[in-house]
């Protein structure tokens, strides 16, 4: 009778697909833009000027992460996008989990959970603090209970009218900006933004503009100059706004999609554990919309 090594056996599962950590020379955001384009079909936005931008642009670094590869053709692919934030008083480095897609032929394969491992991995050994992302409900569970994440909350999402929904609470963790940030933030090739004294806009529908708090230094805030027309009403994904202050409501349920889950992930076993009243985050801070 034959015995079987099972971790033999679980290794040679993955001996057909190549992995490697992502690079950014051009040849690889095309490949990594022709792979985008076909996980998410609906979303315009990857374009090869989108990718080029997020993946190598941003002043706190570039893309990390890994990809995973049949015959040369991209099949699986876990990004972070480098982030700061400040949690508890101290400034921390961390990674923010994007792009997250496996080839619809290729699932179930646990790629996906190979590539998260080794980005956790890569992150540990290279000084990150945490990781954080904002799956939906279908990913949520992979990152809960294959990667070590915890849940801090599902963000509030809802329509209406009122910019005064933000109160003057000091947080104890919020996403934390720089001039060279807010700059890189603003030069998304896909969008337009609208600045009005404290809030920044976005168009998303012939009726809806996002709505974030960040008043901008006079150095950035001509970047965020576009007119947008009129769009009466307001998108709100965060948490710690206080939406009952102005006109809101949900989605309703026949438009809402699955619902955002915040979660997180401590790297130094040093941080405190962040709840939902402790954090301060909205969509310009965790999306690249």
């Amino acid at each position: 009778m034959l015995t079987f090594d099972k971790q033999l056996i679980a290794d040679r599962r993955f001996m057909d697909y190549a992995l490697k950590e992502i690079t950014v020379d051009e040849e690889s955001l095309k490949e990594i833009t022709a792979f985008l384009q076909e996980s998410f079909p609906k979303n315009k936005k990857f374009t090869l000027d989108f990718v080029r931008w997020q993946y190598t642009q941003n002043p706190l670094g570039q893309m990390r992460g890994y990809n995973a590869y049949d015959n040369g053709k991209i099949i699986s692919h876990f990004a972070g996008l480098p982030i700061d934030m400040n949690l508890f008083g101290k400034e921390r480095k961390g990674l923010l989990c994007i792009n997250v897609s496996t080839n619809e032929n290729y699932r179930g394969k646990k790629l996906f959970t190979l590539l998260g491992e080794k980005t956790i991995e890569y992150a540990q050994a290279n000084g990150y603090d945490f990781m954080i992302a904002v799956p939906n409900a279908n990913s949520s569970h992979a990152f809960l209970k294959y990667f070590g994440f915890y849940l801090i909350s599902p963000l509030t999402v809802k329509l209406g009218v009122g910019k005064n929904i933000y109160s003057d609470k000091a947080f104890n963790c919020y996403k934390t900006w720089d001039e060279n940030q807010m700059h890189w933030r603003l030069q998304n090739p896909d969008n337009k933004y609208h600045f009005t004294r404290k809030f920044i806009s976005t168009p998303i529908s012939y009726f809806f503009k996002t709505l974030s708090k960040n008043p901008l230094p006079d150095a950035v805030a001509h970047i965020a100059s576009s007119g947008i027309g009129f769009r009466p009403y307001n998108l709100y994904i965060g948490l710690g706004a206080e939406t009952k202050k102005g006109w809101y409501i949900n989605i309703p349920s026949f438009v809402k999609r699955p619902p955002f889950n915040l979660v997180f992930r401590d790297l130094t076993g040093e941080i405190p554990a962040i709840k939902k009243e402790d954090i301060f985050l909205q969509l310009i801070d965790l999306d690249t919309i």
